[in-house]
């Protein structure tokens, strides 16, 4: 399944500078999974998009993607798994060349996902673009970001539920890490940790108020860009973080 970075970008339509020499594959596929959910309001997800490309262009993620390596990124917002997610195409990041344009088309993009909590049709649909055959990569992620649980109600059409989807994750071989609100539901980092996350060191982090959630996504990412032995070096075992107070924009 040995394909050159080149090949793969012209097949997925990814974007990034041109690649110096055939590269087998990328050595990180990582998939932003945002809640778009009815819970979210417009202001909460323009805030949302805002602070996720105000987290991507810091120095420490910079850094931290230069020391992954060649790094496939992109991004869906979810929302109710009866209409189609909102999907940001696959962008190469190699040397720090290619982020700005991910980080843009994220702050661009428009709402058109509302509806029911429908977390398994997210991290289903992210699957999905991490499972295409023409796609290679040596580490697979899936970063989910919600602020309530799964919606258990009867469905019109069939949905991916949450339990099919992280099977299927783990089937994969796919981690899934999370990043919880927990403004009004004070327990949903437990949920997400017992029902959400999945694989080889998953995590969940945690914030009370939604105006620290770009601290928080900027640390997320810089401790999931790590390699998994440095980050199991640096205390970053699976499961929640065990500081007794919720991950904030606190140092």
């Amino acid at each position: 399944m040995i394909r050159t970075l080149l090949g793969m970008m012209v097949a997925l339509g990814m974007t990034a500078a041109p690649a110096a020499g055939a590269a087998p594959c990328v050595d990180l596929a990582l998939v932003l999974a945002i809640d778009g959910s009815g819970s979210i309001t417009d202001d909460e997800f323009a805030f949302q998009t805002s602070g996720i490309a105000t987290a991507l262009r810091t120095g420490e993620v910079g850094h931290a993607l230069a020391a992954a390596g060649t790094v496939a990124l992109s991004a869906i917002f979810w929302g109710d798994g009866e209409f189609a997610v909102q999907k940001v195409r696959w962008h190469v990041v190699q040397g720090g060349i290619g982020l700005e344009a991910f980080a843009s088309e994220i702050e661009r993009a428009p709402r058109t996902v509302y509806g029911n909590t429908d977390i398994g049709s997210g991290i289903w649909n992210a699957l999905d673009m991490l499972a295409d055959p023409k796609f290679c990569a040596a580490r697979t992620l899936i970063n989910i970001s919600g602020d309530g649980r799964e919606t258990i109600a009867p469905k019109r059409r069939q949905v991916a539920s949450l339990p099919s989807a992280r099977q299927r994750a783990q089937k994969m071989g796919v981690t899934i890490n999370a990043l919880t609100v927990s403004e009004d539901v004070p327990d949903l980092a437990a949920y997400f940790e017992r029902s959400v996350i999945v694989g080889a060191g998953a995590f969940v982090m945690d914030v009370r108020r939604g105006s620290d959630f770009t601290a928080a996504f900027r640390r997320k990412l810089v401790r999931e860009l790590s390699p998994q032995a440095v980050a199991a070096l640096e205390g970053h075992g699976a499961g929640r973080s065990g500081d007794p107070a919720p991950w904030s924009a606190q140092k």
